[in-house]
């Protein structure tokens, strides 16, 4: 593939249905290791996978490699998909950016909506 392409995906499920959250992870990876500009951005529920200490904790498959969620945030971080929190959604989470693992920044409504128009790709969870 010779032309590089932004890839943006919007999360917004949370904690409460971990078994769901492997999946945008996985395929920002794959995108970001072939080549391409990912960003994830983090909103409603999907922020509070982003607490610290709580994604060792969420199961996605029981048993095995990669069987819980911070296996695959640390795919992701390694292969250099961007993590951006929506603002509003940290306070429907009762957390601030200092309770949150290292990410990319807060963004609100507007900077979303420029990130999707300026992506090639949008996918939602």
């Amino acid at each position: 593939m010779d032309e590089t392409k932004k890839y943006l995906y919007i999360l917004t499920t949370g904690p409460e249905v971990a078994y769901r959250s492997a999946s945008p992870f996985f395929l920002a990876t794959t995108a970001a290791l072939m080549d391409h500009d990912v960003s994830m951005v983090f909103t409603i529920k999907a922020t509070g996978l982003l607490k610290k200490g709580l994604a060792e904790t969420l199961t996605v498959k029981e048993g095995g490699e990669g069987s819980n969620l911070q296996f695959f945030i640390d795919q992701a971080r390694e292969a250099g998909v961007k993590f951006y929190v929506c603002a509003p959604s940290l306070d429907l989470n009762d957390c601030t950016v200092d309770d949150l693992i290292e990410n990319d920044g807060v963004v609100g409504g507007t900077a979303v909506n420029e990130m999707a128009l300026e992506s090639d790709v949008v996918i939602t969870f």
